[in-house]
């Protein structure tokens, strides 16, 4: 047996680990265009800000290829694959495989502006851009996108002494992932760190001679000598395609629950790989670190020949650590993003909002697809249990939403829906007697 792994990050990883775990020491091979291996790229946005050194962001020790029994294949592009010959054509040679694991994950996306090919004007996606940002001589930047790493990359630019502004054309910070009611909180964080937060306004074009200048919008004129784009990821699957892997509705790699693609042998995890969201529910990508992991795992246990089933993911996001108050979301976070699969379903919002904290849920048939915590967020983890179990907590709704939220609160629901519950930690509760 030969395993061939494309990608460095997270679901590549944790495949290797799954592989091994499993006790098949079998040759493995991977293969990553990073020359810098096993950096978590969530943590960029420290190393901008000067806040952790090179070698803190590794998630991995430096001797983990060689523990591991993994041949790496560092700063080595994957060109090819040959799904009949069960061959890959690399940078450094052709090689055979008896199992294949695609963790590519997903490329940044660039708009056709006018003038982006100025010097000064980065993604912040790999070691390689982190580097060019953090050594690049710049007073003013402007960070286009006010995603998670739009937020956190504007925030770090300005801990380093940058005058900064965040330029989003869309009518709030964090679109995708909170609602409005909390988006405005976290603006109003990110405003007193002192960046500059502009909404609504597109840019249009980068100015200036070699070098950006400015950056020219519907409405002004921004001044900078920096410019950093975080306006969203899709899937890479140039290689995928080539090899006439299927792909799925949203540009992913489509695969099954044992993360298997449409080709025999060959899988897909991470970024790259759309998956059934337990919010949604639905297909989606969910290009998050802890999903990649689980995914990665799923995967490489299956290729050793273990069953093992991925159950679904949905989407989880903070960004407490940075705005200096703890912010967090999960699954879906309005109302109209429900998907509606009957004339019977029911959709509901719960809010709360008290001096310094923010927090709703919403519903869908009295099962939770999605929450939104700001200022408090010590009862996330057990709703986040709750979503992912998809059971009805209607009855439950007053704890939930209560101050002093624990464990024992939703005991009842727990008992009353044992057959969700089958881990031992939970069977353990439930025999307490309580």
């Amino acid at each position: 047996m030969r395993y061939i792994i494309v990608g460095g990050s997270a679901a590549a990883i944790s495949a290797v680990e799954a592989i091994r775990t499993s006790g098949d020491r079998a040759d493995i091979d991977l293969f990553t265009d990073e020359a810098t291996p096993l950096f978590s790229r969530v943590l960029l946005p420290y190393y901008v800000a000067q806040q952790l050194s090179k070698p803190l962001l590794s998630f991995r020790s430096a001797d983990f290829f060689e523990t591991s029994q993994v041949t790496p294949h560092l700063g080595v592009k994957v060109e090819g694959i040959d799904p009949e010959q069960k061959t890959i054509t690399a940078g450094d040679g052709n090689f055979s495989y008896d199992r294949l694991l695609l963790a590519t994950g997903s490329d940044p996306i660039v708009p056709a502006i006018e003038g982006v090919e100025k010097q000064g004007i980065s993604t912040l996606k790999t070691m390689a851009d982190a580097e060019q940002i953090y050594q690049y001589p710049a007073k003013k930047a402007v960070v286009i996108g006010a995603g998670s790493i739009g937020v956190e990359a504007a925030i770090s630019l300005k801990k380093r002494g940058l005058k900064v502004t965040l330029l989003e054309q869309l009518g709030q910070l964090l679109p995708t992932v909170f609602d409005e009611e909390s988006a405005a909180i976290i603006r109003q964080r990110v405003e007193e760190i002192g960046v500059e937060v502009i909404t609504g306004e597109k840019a249009l074009r980068f100015e200036g001679g070699q070098k950006v200048e400015r950056v020219v919008t519907d409405t002004r004129v921004i001044p900078c000598d920096l410019v950093v784009f975080s306006v969203g990821v899709r899937p890479a699957v140039a290689l995928a395609r080539s090899a006439g892997i299927k792909l799925g509705s949203l540009g992913g790699i489509q695969v099954d629950k044992t993360m298997r693609t449409s080709v025999e042998d060959i899988y897909a995890a991470g970024d790259v790989a759309e998956t059934y969201d337990l919010a949604r529910g639905t297909n989606f990508i969910n290009a998050i670190w802890p999903c990649a992991f689980e995914q990665g795992q799923v995967a490489g246990l299956n290729m050793a020949g273990k069953r093992e089933v991925y159950e679904g993911s949905y989407r989880r996001n903070s960004i407490g650590n940075f705005i200096g108050i703890p912010a967090i979301s999960m699954g879906l976070t309005r109302v109209e993003s429900c998907a509606r699969e009957s004339a019977t379903d029911e959709f509901r919002e719960v809010k709360r909002r008290t001096k310094g904290a923010y927090r709703k849920l919403i519903l869908k048939n009295g099962r939770i697809v999605g929450a939104v915590f700001v200022g408090k967020t010590q009862k996330a983890g057990i709703l986040s249990v709750l979503l992912r179990k998809q059971i009805d907590v209607s009855s439950a709704i007053g704890a939930l939403m209560g101050d002093n939220l624990n464990f024992m609160d939703i005991l009842p629901l727990i008992r009353r829906n044992a057959d969700c519950f089958t881990e031992a930690e939970y069977k353990e509760l439930m025999d307490t007697g309580l």
